[in-house]
């Protein structure tokens, strides 16, 4: 009897100890997914945007996370513990042209690796994934290929700190925060070095790439970013799936599938914002500017450049001898070459047309001492009749009935 009573005390422990030792079973777990069908708001462009060719403003896009409740349950109590969520959005662009091109920026991260299961709160400040950059040319040939992709990445893995990762580049947009709450990435590399942002991208992204990735490409032309685009909006879900057997194949066919058991907990926003000028952006009518009495040489030249820590006299005047000597004491064809110089050198900088006159307008009163050159066609020509487009701008801004008298 006792011996009885002792082996089924034993046997009831051995089967104790096995459901206790044994795996966990494959339970579903929280999967996130961007729905594949934005929403675009659109207004009606004003007329220089709508009929405008390129080079003549820019266009910076910032995208910001708005939950649908201020707590938000991102992972799941259950009976073998609460998920180890790790969640991080960002936004690719592409064929913008500017420091972030092709990088992945990360918007917003949710780490549920302790307390997990508690509500939490995606709200973000907007961030500069497209920060202010040069519409480009093109023509009906040629209308520009431009995308934006938000990649949605989650994880159960809690042995790998993607979160940590993703945050580096997110904590670098503040170092080189613009405009209040908006941010921009892409002067970091001037803030903590360029060999050590690479290298920290790239191990970044090579972590990442062990999360699932759900995505949704938003793609248009330039003609169609001018028919008066102001926002895009991307619901994104969380449901239950076994993310650790899940294919790219069954994560579009759940993107697709309207009857898809899912549950909507945040939109992300991306704003577009239009400009002729970096000097006064909130100006649209261009003629206007002849009037603002900040339009100074001091002022333009002391600016600091899209993306850089360099203001446009900088710029401009970094080569010997100094482009600033050139233009001062040359005329004719020499002129000519020394302000063809110019314009490369704003070209690259990222300016668009309206604001390379402004800045070679200044840069030449400098040169000269003297804003009497510009009553002398000669003087104008030389320098402006290589680059018709610059001058019709030049002219906008600076009335010549308005110039000193020779």
């Amino acid at each position: 009897m006792q011996i009885n009573r002792f082996t089924n005390s034993v046997l009831s422990l051995l089967g104790i100890m096995a459901i206790l030792l044994a795996p966990a079973p494959s339970v579903a777990a929280p999967f996130f997914f961007p729905d594949v069908n934005p929403s675009f708001g659109k207004s009606d462009p004003p007329d220089w945007l709508h009929d405008g060719r390129g080079n003549d403003g820019y266009v910076t896009i910032t995208s910001e996370v708005i939950p649908t409740s201020a707590c938000t349950q991102m992972s799941s109590h259950r009976f073998w513990g609460s998920d180890k969520t790790q969640l991080v959005l960002s936004i690719t662009s592409y064929g913008f042209k500017n420091k972030l091109d092709k990088l992945e920026v990360p918007i917003a991260t949710f780490d549920g690796r302790e307390n997990g299961s508690q509500c939490a709160s995606l709200s973000t400040t907007p961030l500069q994934v497209v920060p202010m950059t040069n519409m480009a040319s093109y023509s009906i040939l040629s209308p520009g290929k431009l995308s934006l992709v938000l990649n949605v990445k989650s994880s159960n893995d809690s042995n790998q700190d993607y979160v940590g990762s993703a945050k580096f580049l997110l904590g670098a947009a503040a170092i080189v925060a613009t405009g209040g709450s908006a941010a921009a990435i892409g002067g970091v590399s001037t803030a903590v070095g360029s060999s050590v942002v690479s290298d920290t991208q790239t191990k970044a992204n090579t972590l990442l790439q062990g999360m699932i990735d759900a995505k949704v490409p938003i793609s248009f032309s330039w003609p169609e970013l001018r028919q008066g685009i102001q926002s895009v909006e991307i619901p994104v879900y969380k449901t239950d799936q076994d993310i650790n057997k899940i294919t790219d194949k069954e994560i579009e066919k759940l993107q697709k599938d309207p009857k898809a058991d899912k549950q909507l907990l945040f939109t992300v926003k991306l704003s577009f914002q239009f400009s002729r000028t970096l000097f006064y952006p909130t100006m649209v009518d261009i003629d206007d500017l002849v009037n603002r009495e900040n339009l100074s040489s001091q002022h333009v030249l002391n600016h600091l450049a899209p993306e850089s820590t360099q203001n446009f006299m900088q710029i401009l005047n970094n080569s010997s001898p100094s482009l600033l000597q050139k233009i001062g004491r040359s005329d004719g064809s020499d002129l000519a070459r020394a302000c063809s110089s110019g314009f490369d050198k704003l070209k690259v900088a990222g300016l668009d047309n309206v604001d390379i006159a402004i800045v070679m307008k200044s840069f030449i009163d400098e040169a000269k001492a003297t804003e009497t050159w510009y009553s002398n066609p000669e003087i104008v020509r030389s320098c402006f009749g290589q680059a018709p487009s610059i001058a019709s701008y030049l002219e906008k801004i600076y009335d010549p009935s308005s110039a000193p008298a020779k």
